[in-house]
């Protein structure tokens, strides 16, 4: 089997049973290089006209699944075995499972610790909040008052320092953010800073 090294491309997985249209909010901002793979079943088998203008109008590429077969999370197993295809095949890619179905965090856990990119996010738009840059941190921690200068950089270093990881368990990292945050600067300065970075840990 021939593996290609493919770190920009990005594939998006859409659980449409699941999201339907909410799901696709974010479509019209994707590149060319980009993929959607749209799975549907029985269940959710027909497009809207509004829908299919959005996926028209999209500069991606567009792909459709039908799941077949029959049995209760008969999508979700067949969308999970998907992403070990891709990663299989396109080494580096990162894969976003559009989808509100939680038992995904099972499949971007057990991927996350083979050093791989996936992520679950409820709509293509929201893929950046699972994905914060250092610089979003910074500007987020400087705006705070209640902090000096010194205090900023230090508040900055300690939750980039958890955000790096890329964990998908998200309650582990804000906790540790948390715990971190509490031993350098005290409940008080805690509270304020955590509410002031909560969007990007969502």
């Amino acid at each position: 089997m021939s593996v290609k090294k493919d770190r920009k491309r990005r594939y998006f997985l859409i659980d449409y049973e699941n999201v339907n249209k909410a799901g696709l909010d974010g479509i019209d901002e994707l590149r060319r290089s980009d993929k959607v793979i749209l799975f549907y079943s029985q269940n959710a088998d027909s497009l809207s006209f509004e829908v299919m203008q959005l996926l028209s109008a999209s500069k991606a590429q567009i792909e459709y699944i039908k799941v077949d077969t029959m049995g209760r999370n008969a999508l979700d197993f067949q969308l999970a075995s998907y992403v070990g295809y891709l990663l299989g095949m396109n080494e580096g890619c990162k894969v976003f499972i559009v989808s509100n179905d939680r038992g995904y965090n099972n499949v971007q856990i057990f991927w996350f610790k083979q050093g791989q990119r996936v992520r679950l996010v409820p709509s293509i738009r929201q893929r950046q909040l699972a994905a914060a840059k250092k610089p979003d941190v910074q500007k987020a921690v400087s705006a705070l008052e209640v902090l000096d200068d010194s205090e900023k950089q230090d508040a900055a270093d300690v939750i980039w320092r958890h955000l790096k990881t890329g964990s998908p368990h998200l309650s582990h990292i804000k906790v540790g953010i948390n715990n971190d945050l509490l031993s350098h600067f005290g409940s008080e300065k805690t509270k304020v800073i955590f509410n002031a970075i909560r969007p990007l840990i969502k």
